[in-house]
């Protein structure tokens, strides 16, 4: 998803709070309206500003990668992946903001949601100029399919935007402020650790996807997961008059339990085929490794699956 189209949702999203209250209206919290509001906006004007930085050379290729497991995901593509992450990030990005303000939003609504913006915001802006200044190349900038690399063409700077995953930092962290201001906001145990658990439910899934889609390499969701975390939960926690809100140890094993069910669900769900390259066999591939085979056994015969994957 372009920064420009991310900025514009994050700006809509604070223009509907209003002016944050100077009373405490966030328990055990404090809101400066001008101050967050000027933290917000010039991280949004330099996440624009990193977005003009050129790319250096459009051809380049990394002949290593951060980590060898990375090697494993080169050449990789599906724009069917690509589609459901976005919707994924939309959905992550569009759930803390409904569930934070309800059919009305009153004072201490629009302080979080200003909060919210603001974790939005920051992290769109680190992620943006990382990106710019890395350059890294997306996985299927190595692919050697004539279709993909008509699309990457089509894709002009933005195929060496991989290091690191704006997906993943931008869902992990709505994640985390969204659960961080409703558990501090909130007494019920039950609704923290639904924010929690689908929160992260959604976020491993776009990060899963953006992998699967070839935009990314594991180390990049990896690194964008805890920068998103690290900036979600600290703009709120920064806000804090005296000790911030910690999630209870329920509500840890609720994000760890949501994690996992999101890498698993997105992992198991079914993309387009692709036809196999050179050096790329691809799971469809992999699969047709896999051999049956008859084999004796005690009063008849019966049948073995072997192979690889």
């Amino acid at each position: 998803m372009r920064p420009r189209v991310l900025v514009a949702l994050v700006a809509v999203a604070s223009l509907a709070a209003p002016a944050a209250a100077d009373s405490d209206v966030i328990p055990g919290h404090s809101v400066d309206a001008p101050v967050d509001g000027a933290i917000q906006a010039i991280a949004l004007g330099g996440t624009l500003g990193f977005s003009l930085i050129p790319v250096r050379d459009s051809d380049a290729r990394w002949n290593d990668e951060l980590f060898e497991v990375d090697l494993r995901v080169r050449t990789q593509f599906s724009r069917r992946a690509a589609h459901i992450s976005d919707a994924l990030l939309v959905s992550s990005m569009a759930a803390p903001a409904i569930y934070l303000t309800g059919s009305t939003i009153d004072d201490a609504d629009g302080d979080r949601l200003l909060l919210y913006g603001q974790s939005m915001a920051v992290n769109m802006l680190l992620a943006q100029a990382t990106k710019r200044l890395v350059q890294r190349p997306r996985p299927y900038m190595y692919s050697k399919d004539p279709a993909v690399q008509r699309y990457a063409k089509s894709e002009g700077d933005d195929g060496h935007m991989s290091f690191y995953s704006g997906h993943a930092s931008l869902s992990f962290g709505a994640a985390t402020t969204g659960a961080y201001l409703l558990g501090a906001s909130s007494t019920s145990g039950a609704a923290r650790g639904v924010a929690w658990g689908l929160g992260m439910a959604a976020a491993a899934g776009a990060a899963t996807f953006r992998v699967r889609a070839g935009k990314h390499f594991y180390s990049d969701v990896v690194v964008g997961a805890v920068v998103g975390i690290t900036v979600g939960y600290l703009v709120p926690a920064l806000h804090a008059d005296g000790e911030p809100y910690t999630p209870s140890g329920q509500e840890i094993a609720a994000a760890g339990a949501g994690i996992l069910g999101g890498m698993l669900v997105a992992n198991l769900i079914p993309l387009e085929k692709r036809a196999k390259e050179d050096g790329d066999p691809g799971a469809l591939a992999m699969l047709s490794r896999l051999t049956i085979g008859p084999v004796p056994v005690e009063n008849g015969i019966g049948f073995a699956v072997g192979g690889a994957m």
